[in-house]
C-alpha cells in the first residue's frame, strides 16, 4: 500500500457547509483519545480552517513551508495541538501556489506522509468534484462521503461519486487514448441526447474491453471495504432513511456498493465548540454527536490502542 501500515481517512463530499472539518477534527480528537498517534492534514488547499477548530490559534508552519523548501521534512512542519496524541499539518498560508500544487508537489506531499511517525492520517479534503479532491479521497483505505439529508448535499455527493468512479475509469483506460475520448464524449453533461447512467456506459464499454471492463465492475463491487457514507445533522430518524435511498440510488446507476457507516444526529452546541476553538467530542465527550462518533469507529473497525504517544 501507499501508506504503508497507517490508517487512512479521507473526508469529503460534494457540498461544502455539511461539517466535513468539524468531522474530521472530532475523529481525530477521538482516536487520539483511543491511544492513537493522529495527524490531521488540512487539504482544503486555500480555505484551510482545522487549525481555528483544532485550537491553533496561528499556524507557525504549514504545508508551503515543506513544499517550497523551507522545512526539509513534513514531521518537522507538524504543529501540536492542545490534544494530547493530535498534530496537525496545517494548509493555511497567503501563498496561493499551493491551492494548486502541480504533480511534483503532490508526490513530495505522498512521500512526506507516508514516513510520518503517525499510526493514523485524516485528510480534511476541500468541497466540490475537482480532481484534487477526488484524487486524495480514491487514495485513501477509508474514503468517508460526508452529507446531510437535504436534497442539495445528496444531489451534490452523487457527483462526487460518479466524478470518482470516472476518474478511475480514466486511469484504467490511460494508455487507450480513443476509449478515453469515448467516456469524455459520452458524459459530456452538454452533449446533445440522453448522456448515459454509468452502469449504461460499462456495458458500452464491456463491447471495446471485455476483461478490463469486468475487472472494472469487480473492483466497484468490491469497494464496499473502501468508501462509506456518513449522514450529519440527522433531526429526526425519517431523515437517516436518506442514507439508504442514497445508497440505492448509487448501486443501481453507478454500480457501486457504498457502506452506510452511521449517523450524527443534529448538535445546537457544535457552533459553540467552533467559536471556543474545542472539538465538541472535547468539550461534550457525552453528547449524541460524540456517542454517534464512537459508533463509528467502531463500524470503521479501527481499534483503540494502548496507549496516546507524540503529544
Amino acid at each position: 500500500m501507499i501508506w504503508g501500515d497507517k490508517n487512512v481517512l479521507a473526508v469529503g463530499g460534494g457540498k461544502g457547509g455539511v461539517g466535513k472539518s468539524s468531522l474530521a477534527a472530532n475523529l481525530g480528537v477521538l482516536l487520539a483519545q483511543q491511544g492513537h498517534a493522529v495527524v490531521l492534514v488540512d487539504a482544503d488547499l486555500g480555505a484551510a480552517n482545522l487549525h481555528t477548530i483544532t485550537g491553533v490559534t496561528y499556524p507557525e508552519k504549514t504545508l508551503d513551508d515543506f513544499i517550497q523548501g523551507r522545512q526539509r521534512s513534513l514531521e518537522d512542519t507538524l504543529l501540536k495541538t492542545p490534544h494530547p496524541g493530535l498534530r496537525l499539518l496545517s494548509s493555511a498560508s497567503d501563498v496561493l501556489s499551493i491551492a494548486a500544487p502541480n504533480y511534483a508537489q503532490r508526490q513530495k506531499l505522498l512521500r512526506g506522509i507516508k514516513n510520518l511517525d503517525a499510526d493514523t492520517v485524516i485528510f480534511d479534503l476541500a468541497a466540490g468534484t475537482h480532481t484534487r479532491a477526488i484524487d486524495f479521497f480514491s487514495l485513501a483505505p477509508y474514503g468517508i462521503i460526508l452529507v446531510e439529508p437535504t436534497p442539495t448535499s445528496l444531489e451534490n455527493a452523487y457527483s462526487f461519486v460518479k466524478n470518482l468512479m470516472l476518474r478511475h475509469l480514466m486511469r484504467v483506460f490511460y494508455h487507450e487514448k480513443e476509449t478515453r475520448e469515448f467516456i469524455k464524449n459520452a458524459t459530456d453533461p452538454h452533449r446533445p441526447g440522453h448522456a448515459p447512467h454509468f452502469s449504461e456506459l460499462l456495458t458500452q464499454l464491456e463491447a471495446r474491453h471485455p476483461a478490463k471492463t469486468e475487472k472494472v465492475r469487480q473492483q466497484f463491487t468490491q469497494a464496499v471495504h473502501s468508501v462509506y457514507l456518513i449522514v450529519n445533522s440527522v433531526r429526526r430518524p425519517d431523515q437517516f432513511k436518506a442514507a439508504d435511498r442514497f445508497v440505492r440510488i448509487i448501486k443501481r446507476y453507478l454500480t457501486l456498493n457504498l457502506r452506510i457507516l452511521g449517523a450524527l444526529p443534529y448538535e445546537p452546541r457544535m457552533d459553540d465548540a467552533i467559536v471556543a476553538r474545542v472539538p465538541l467530542v472535547a468539550r461534550h465527550p457525552d453528547c449524541g454527536y460524540a456517542r454517534g462518533l464512537r459508533q463509528i469507529v467502531t463500524n470503521l473497525g479501527i481499534p483503540p490502542r494502548a496507549s496516546a504517544s507524540r503529544a
